[in-house]
């Protein structure tokens, strides 16, 4: 079983979906891997199971994970869920951007931004 926080401002479903793909991306949840069931997970984050199943059904949607009927849901083969995750970071830092430059930003000051991150990052 996985462990996270809730927090205020993105729904539930985004920040547990956030944190499941964390999980995969880092290796934690290993190819072939079976997800907590959707009710255990939607007790243990006293959660509804609906969220738990529309973030499945999500993370299903983009290749993450493969559910098996009355089986469980698995962790996808690593290929499937890197091009779409990569994809997906794609298009909502794409949208970053073009927010940023609209706000006023320009190049310079978001290449600094990207440093920061980066740099951060690494730790």
């Amino acid at each position: 079983m996985f462990t996270m926080r809730l927090e205020g401002g993105a729904p539930i479903y985004e920040q547990l979906e956030r944190r499941i793909t964390e999980l995969i991306i880092s290796g934690e949840m290993a190819e072939g891997e079976k997800l907590p069931a959707v009710r255990e997970i939607a007790k243990q984050l006293a959660i509804n199971p609906n969220t738990v199943q529309k973030t499945y059904a999500k993370l299903e949607a983009v290749g993450l994970i493969y559910s098996i009927p009355a089986k469980g849901s698995y962790v996808s083969a690593s290929g499937k869920y890197l091009d779409a995750v990569r994809a997906r970071s794609r298009e909502t830092f794409s949208d970053a951007v073009t927010h940023a430059l609209r706000q006023g930003l320009e190049k310079p000051e978001l290449m600094e931004i990207i440093d920061e991150v980066t740099e951060k990052d690494r730790g």
